[in-house]
């Protein structure tokens, strides 16, 4: 049965409800119909037209528009004009004034210079330059490049005849403008420094110079066979290092890269190479602002670079020459260069001669770092090995050879508690050069930061060697160095 308290009270609060709705709907109707606005009276005015008495100036005709004259103030005649009385003295000089001679001296003649400015310069073809405003239109890629070919700029020049453009050539360096009249060849065509072929310029293109790790974790490295120059350097903890000159072919793939010390910023500069590198020591830095060295360095450059997904890092940082080109040429580095490197000849043969045999050559770093070279008679290079097997190039699976090695004695010694090397380069020192199975005695010596080791024979006149690829092993003076 249904509670009957509870029903009374849900009718109850039913009628409280609707009670309270009806008052609520009663309430606003009220309030509408009392405070409904009052509608607004119609006011009706009635504009009149009066006339003018006299139009206004603005509204007149042109014709009975006044127009305002400007009439210059006259000047009174000399004579009514009042002068204070003049003494003695100013009268005689007025009267000596009026009395002199009205003469007028010839004005100089001046020699103006013809409409064509002549410029006493020469064009690379010998030339004489006339400014008559003929632009010589060059393609940018070929300004970017170091070596221009004689048919491509040559050609342009003569073509165009003489301009304010070829003007400004022959102005600039003489790096610039001699390497534009030598046989040089285009870019990636250049002839390697190390080659019998003969250049009539002696300016190139310029190298990189890369450095690549040889942890053993970094190992097989990629490119080193396609080097023209690499020196094997001692770095910290034992190990060693390569700095690899790239300059006369192309590799697709090179590294693993690590990070530059002084000895290797100090060996770039030497080549005036673009040096490559991911970071670096304090004092690395300090020598790349000193030296002015141009350099692409991964951490603030990176696109030249990419890492690979078979190794961890940080073995696994590579690059590629056609990357180093385009970022060169993006930073500006493209420039020609001056080819330093050793005396190269063609007709060299000593194997007559009474010097020593170096048919194997060991070195004894440290640890896994033991390296020999053997002397292949049949193909006149040295074949690397390291810890007993031979070094293979992982790019193509060749092994890595050298035409000539030499081996550089310097002093080293450990810097800081990292155990990083300071390598005195600058002075003189000893050393031996191997190639076609001798070993050769040689001197080094380097001036300066700036200056190129040089390397001469027992009786001061300068190493000559054969062309080639070459590997530079640096040693200190406790380093085992076996020749067989």
């Amino acid at each position: 049965m249904l509670d009957e308290k509870r029903v009374w009270s849900f009718a109850l609060s039913i009628s409280i409800l609707i009670n309270i709705a009806v008052i609520a709907v009663a309430s606003v109707y009220w309030l509408s119909y009392r405070y409904l606005p009052k509608p607004e009276e119609v006011v009706v005015v009635e504009l009149l037209e009066l006339p003018a008495e006299e139009a206004p100036a603005s509204l007149e005709s042109e014709e009975t528009q006044k127009v305002a004259e400007l009439k210059p103030q006259t000047t009174p005649p000399e004579e009514s004009i009042e002068r204070p009385p003049q003494t003695i003295e100013e009268e005689i000089s007025t009267s000596v004034e009026s009395n002199k001679p009205q003469t007028q001296l010839p004005k100089p003649e001046i020699e103006l210079p013809p409409a064509e400015l002549t410029l006493a310069r020469s064009s690379p073809s010998g030339a004489e330059l006339l400014t008559k405003g003929e632009e010589i239109k060059i393609e940018e890629k070929l300004q970017k490049q170091s070596i221009l070919s004689t048919e491509v700029i040559k050609s342009k020049i003569e073509e165009a005849g003489t301009s304010p453009l070829l003007a400004r050539i022959a102005e600039r360096t003489t790096q610039e403008v001699e390497s534009t009249a030598g046989r040089n060849l285009l870019m990636g065509d250049v002839a390697p420094p190390t080659s019998d072929v003969e250049k009539k310029s002696p300016f190139t293109q310029r190298p990189f110079a890369i450095i690549v790790e040889n942890a053993p974790a970094a190992r097989p490295q990629s490119g080193l066979s396609q080097a023209d120059i690499v020196y094997e350097i001692m770095a910290e903890g034992g190990i060693t290092r390569f700095l690899a000159i790239f300059q006369s072919e192309d590799a697709e793939k090179i590294g693993p890269l690590r990070s530059a010390r002084p000895y290797f910023v100090m060996k770039a500069a030497e080549h005036n190479a673009v040096l490559v590198h991911c970071g670096g020591s304090v004092e690395a830095y300090t020598y790349l602002q000193q030296l002015a060295l141009d350099h692409i360095d991964e951490m603030k450059n990176f696109r030249a670079f990419w890492r690979s997904k078979d190794r961890n890092p940080p073995h696994n940082l590579y690059t590629s020459l056609t990357s180093l080109k385009e970022e060169s040429n993006r930073l500006g580095y493209s420039k020609p260069a001056l080819a330093t490197y050793f005396p190269v000849s063609g007709n060299i043969n000593i194997t007559n001669e009474t010097f020593p045999s170096a048919r194997k050559i060991e070195i004894h770093y440290t640890g896994s770092y033991q390296v020999a070279f053997e002397y292949d008679p049949s193909k006149n290079i040295y074949l690397r090995r390291v810890n007993g097997e031979t070094h293979i190039d992982a790019l193509n699976g060749n092994p890595i050879t050298a035409r000539v090695v030499i081996v550089q004695v310097t002093k080293q010694r450990v810097q800081d508690e990292e155990g990083r090397l300071a390598i005195n380069f600058v002075g003189k020192g000893k050393g031996w050069a191997c190639f076609q199975g001798k070993l050769i005695p040689v001197t080094w010596s380097k001036q300066t930061l700036e200056d190129k080791t040089s390397y001469y024979l027992e009786n001061g006149e300068k190493l000559v060697i054969p062309p080639g690829k070459i590997w530079i092993e640096v040693v200190n003076e406790k380093t085992e160095v076996v020749f067989q």
